[in-house]
Formats: C-alpha cells, sequence, structure tokens
C-alpha cells in the first residue's frame, strides 16, 4: 500500500481557504484515514479520522475552522475555508488497516 498527498509545500495568504487530499492505492479494504497538525517542537496533534466513507470526526479543537470528506473508501480530503496564523503547520494523513486481536488468559489452580 502507498499513501499519497498531492500537495507537499503551500504558501498562502490568511484569509484563504484550503484543501489537502491524501489517497492510497493497493487493495481494497477497509482503512481508517487520519489527519495529523505537527507544529515545530510539538508532537503530531490529532485533528480527525474516520473509520468508513461519509463518516467522519473531527477533534473539538478543529472542527470550528477545519472540516474533512471521504467521499471513497480510497481518497480523504481535509480543507480550512479561512486560514489563520495559527495555521501554519505541517499536516499528515495515514491510512490504518482495520484489523482486531484478541488475548487469552487461562490460569490454573497450581501455585
Amino acid at each position: 500500500m502507498t499513501v499519497t498527498q498531492d500537495k507537499k509545500f503551500v504558501v498562502t495568504h490568511q484569509g484563504s481557504s484550503i484543501s489537502l487530499y491524501c489517497e492510497y492505492s493497493g487493495t481494497t479494504a477497509t482503512y481508517r484515514v487520519f489527519w495529523y497538525q505537527h507544529k515545530p517542537g510539538k508532537g503530531l496533534e490529532l485533528m480527525g479520522y474516520s473509520v468508513a466513507e461519509k463518516d467522519q470526526t473531527m477533534e473539538n479543537k478543529f472542527s470550528v475552522s477545519w472540516r474533512m470528506e471521504r467521499s471513497e473508501a480510497k481518497k480523504a480530503s481535509l480543507q480550512c475555508d479561512k486560514l489563520t496564523s495559527d495555521e501554519s503547520a505541517v499536516y499528515f494523513c495515514a491510512f490504518l488497516k482495520r484489523c482486531y486481536t484478541m488475548d487469552t488468559i487461562t490460569t490454573t489452580d497450581d501455585e
């Protein structure tokens, strides 16, 4: 699987709008999509995620300015209609294959 983002470096003005696009190539499967913001000197901050097409959740901090769309399983976008200087950052998208695990614990009476 390969994940690609359409924009590598963007310079724009405050008040402008922007759309960032991300997609993966590979077998069609159920993948979760995550968008992260990274500012200098800070860790990655989760902005939002999608567990299925047309099912997006934005973190409260970002839900006022940003929105996420996922109209197809392999594609996602992140939009901001009115950029501020606070949005200057690096943005990452990630696709994670849905996987399930199970733990088994067995106890005995032996000491």
